[in-house]
């Protein structure tokens, strides 16, 4: 406060406020003014905020809310509100209710973060004179001009549109909002004592005005109306809410991004308004918790809209400007599709050039796949004159002939967005932890459920990346595309913007060529995902794969999962996997049992891989060189020619002797067998089919068959060395058991067939043979782990362990990122209640 001498003239034909401060005592601190009367002269209200909003988005908009609340719906208009840097200051006459209750918190007012601020008051600092600046008067021609300006809204007329009141350009001299119950009040009086227009009510606009309190509405009870719009306001009592509303009716209530929405007991603690209301934003009371379709409760298919079908195509162009929704129907009797292959199909006949085409609410509706859509006129326009409302099936040449109706549906505040939906979904999907954006299954997302996002079309795919693109610019090096029947990806350059990408996973798509995904050669990709698409058929060669992705992406040094950088010149596996869960055969399964294969202590460990019902044959077909060492080497092939069940001289009535059926008796076999070391660099695996219940594992390379440790008298060998042997095994596999382990994730295998066949190997295989060491796993040395390793470890020990990230850490690096290790100290710490339960997520 300045206590300057000055005259407010606001240029509204008011009479000037002449502020001359006659009486120079402030008030602070302090819970009475003694002797002095407020009357109906000119206060002055200062807060001292001393900066500590600067940095807030609504200063002033924080400040009131809180006086609005300390004067607890007492009378109180305030003009002039002027903002300093440490002290805000208005003005507010014929408000001694206000002011008392204002000293009854000894002048501080709470802000709602609970922070205190203080006040001052300053009392008379001008003389009120007759025709000066009246806020009720104002208030009340707004309100009076707007009622003869009803509006119409979602097809609903009559409607008083009070939203943002507070901002109306007739109030810059003023503080007004419906957040302050007095001025609230104030607007239901006009509209009830208006008896000329107050009959032409059909309902009320009152969004995003901080309403906290509604008890003035209780004037405009007792009339049916269509719409009591209270959106977006600070509206927290159930209570407060229900008594308020208690003889208040309206067709619908709107109480979107209100704070009650959001407990916990909400709606059934508004149950007592059922009968009030039949729709609370747009759902029926029994389905406030559900996703309600507008083909449930607002659309009639049998008479909304326009049906457009073979015989009236001609009228389409009526809607080429409609905003609206548009319904298509599509026949399919007996339900032969279900909703993602029929998507499949109808996806087909788009064209990729035009509008995005989001279908919404899909259901299936006696006999019909229902679906709505808007705002892609040019894509329906395809449909109808180039497709000629027809739905082709490749296999059989079948086609389905399906018909539309327009404008079934205004767009209502509470529809579904397409795009908003996407931006959600999308936030949704980054994994921070790991900075990845994980958009596997991108369509089968939560809040894609009344949305259909089909990443097979170029533009949406470019559309959901460039939304990512501007999310994550700075922060995600991963992004996972996997199960998205991806064809095309042209608008790579959208990520551009991402200058920590680095790797992608595109597996389990739909790509037929490299030529299709050319854009992202334009990154600095370091690892790359790509199988499980069908250009990895088009390489005979694993070596060709590599080299014709390398020349697209030369960059790389990781494809497939294989570090082509650690390993130079070594081509990747041959292993094109039909399913991703097939890593854990191929890296688990495989290496462990050939492992244990090779050692003599551990062989017998491979009794758990087998069942009484186990099947296990062998053949060999090694042709011996004629030389002086023959008979040396036969000797050495004749453990795999003993159990063999090659048909010798065509003896079929010997098919089944080698046969050998059972753990016991099969392992008993495996034991006799020599003693070997695969060379695993030269192995090629093929996992043939995986279901989740079984695989078919196929795996083929190189052995060693080790000599005998027997030595002469002379301390010589009286073998002939290392045998080199071509090999090939192939297993049938059933998973058992499942949700085994600490995380419920583990499965049991199981053996159901397995054939080893033994023959010569090629030349190629000769000279390479052992060329890249592979140690046993009881030599291989302790390394340190990379961070992509240990990020990978303190997930997994995460999801194992239910933790948070700051226990998880210090758990496996105390046991020195040995994951075994860090397990039995979780559960020793747990045993002697070390770890708090808020340590779990």
């Amino acid at each position: 406060m300045s206590n300057q001498m000055r005259v407010l003239d606001f240029g509204d034909g008011s009479v000037p406020i002449q502020l001359d401060y006659p009486d120079s005592k402030i008030f602070s601190k302090c819970s009475s003014y003694g002797d002095r009367v407020p009357g109906t002269h000119w206060n002055e209200i200062a807060v001292h905020h001393n900066g500590r909003l600067e940095y807030s988005p609504n200063p002033e908009q924080i400040i009131m809310d809180a006086l609005y609340q300390a004067t607890d719906g007492a009378d109180f208009f305030p003009v002039f509100y002027q903002r300093g840097k440490n002290v805000d200051t208005m003005l507010a006459r014929n408000c001694k209710a206000a002011i008392d209750k204002l000293f009854k918190q000894r002048l501080s007012i709470n802000l709602e973060g609970g922070a205190s601020i203080p006040i001052s008051i300053q009392l008379g600092v001008a003389q009120y004179r007759r025709d000066q600046i009246t806020p009720t008067f104002h208030i009340a021609r707004v309100v009076t001009r707007l009622m003869k300006q009803l509006i119409q809204r979602d097809g609903v007329d009559g409607l008083l549109n009070l939203d943002n009141f507070g901002g109306h350009p007739e109030f810059k001299n003023l503080v007004v909002s419906l957040g302050n119950p007095s001025i609230l009040m104030n607007v239901c009086q006009v509209i009830h004592n208006d008896d000329n227009e107050r009959f032409r009510l059909n309902g009320f606009i009152l969004s995003n005005n901080r309403i906290r309190d509604i008890r003035p509405l209780t004037l405009l009870s007792n009339v049916d109306y269509a719409l009591l719009d209270l959106r977006s306001n600070k509206i927290k009592s159930a209570e407060r809410l229900c008594r308020a509303l208690e003889q208040f009716r309206a067709r619908e209530l709107l109480l979107e991004n209100n704070p009650i929405v959001k407990i916990s007991n909400f709606p059934a603690n508004i149950k007592s308004l059922e009968s009030n209301f039949e729709l609370v934003d747009g759902k029926p009371f029994n389905m406030l918790h559900k996703s309600v379709s507008p083909l449930d409760v607002e659309i009639d298919l049998e008479v909304d809209g326009a049906r457009i079908d073979t015989n009236n195509m001609w009228k389409l162009p009526e809607f080429e400007n409609s905003q609206h929704w548009h319904a298509f129907f599509i026949p399919d009797p007996i339900q032969e599709f279900n909703q993602e292959v029929f998507f499949d199909f109808f996806f087909i006949r788009l064209d990729p050039t035009l509008s995005n085409f989001y279908p919404c609410y899909y259901k299936y509706i006696n006999t019909e796949h229902v679906f709505l859509v808007r705002n892609c006129f040019d894509q329906i326009a395809h449909l109808v004159n180039n497709c000629n409302l027809e739905m082709t099936i490749p296999t059989g040449d079948r086609i389905f002939r399906y018909y539309l109706r327009m404008n079934v549906s205004t767009v209502k505040q509470h529809h579904v967005d397409p795009e908003e939906c996407i931006q959600k979904a999308v936030s949704q999907c980054y994994v921070a932890q790991n900075r990845m954006l994980n958009l596997e299954r991108f369509h089968s997302r939560e809040c894609l459920k009344d949305v259909m996002v089909s990443l097979s079309s170029p533009k949406i795919l470019t559309y959901v990346l460039s939304v990512a693109s501007r999310k994550f610019m700075t922060t995600c090096s991963e992004i996972r595309l996997c199960h998205n029947k991806i064809l095309v990806l042209d608008g790579a350059h959208v990520l551009g913007m991402m200058g920590c990408l680095r790797a992608v996973d595109l597996s389990h798509n739909w790509v037929q060529d490299l030529s299709s995904i050319h854009s992202l050669g334009n990154l600095p990709l370091k690892s790359l995902v790509l199988h499980g698409n069908k250009l990895c058929r088009n390489y005979r060669l694993p070596s060709e794969y590599v080299r014709a992705v390398k020349e697209v992406f030369p960059q790389l040094t990781t494809l497939d999962g294989v570090d082509l950088q650690t390993n130079p010149g070594q081509s990747l596996q041959k292993n094109f996997l039909c399913d991703t869960g097939a890593y854990e055969l191929v890296g688990a399964f495989l290496e462990n049992y050939l492992r244990e294969f090779e050692n003599d202590e551990f062989r017998h460990n491979l009794y758990k891989y087998y069942s009484e019902n186990s099947i296990f044959t062998l053949t060999c077909n090694y042709n011996v060189v004629q030389n002086h060492q023959t008979p040396k080497i036969l000797q050495r092939l004749s453990k795999y020619n003993k159990h063999a069940r090659n048909l010798r001289n065509k003896d079929y009535s010997k098919a089944s002797d080698g046969v050998f059926i059972g753990s016991t008796y099969i392992v008993e076999i495996l034991l006799q067998l020599p003693r070997v070391t695969h060379d695993f660099h030269s192995l090629q695996t093929d996992v043939m089919h995986y279901d989740g219940k079984g695989a078919v594992i196929y795996v083929a390379g190189l052995l060693r068959d080790e000599p005998p440790s027997t030595r002469n008298g002379h301390g010589g060998r009286t073998d002939i060395g290392d045998v080199l042997l071509g090999f090939s095994r192939q297993f049938v596999v059933t998973f058992d058991e499942a949700n085994l382990g600490l995380g419920k994730r583990a499965r049991r295998l199981k053996i159901a067939n397995e054939r080893l066949h033994i023959t010569n190997p090629s030349k190629t295989a000769i000279r390479n043979a052992f060329s890249v060491n592979f140690p046993d796993l009881s030599e291989r040395q302790v390394e340190e782990d990379s961070l992509d390793v240990k990020d990978h470890k303190l997930l997994l020990f995460q999801e194992v362990t239910g933790l948070i990230s700051t226990w998880v850490t210090s758990i496996v690096e105390e046991a020195d990122w040995d994951f075994e290790r860090a397990l039995k100290l979780f559960i020793q710490k747990n045993a002697d209640h070390e770890i708090p339960d808020l340590a779990f997520a």
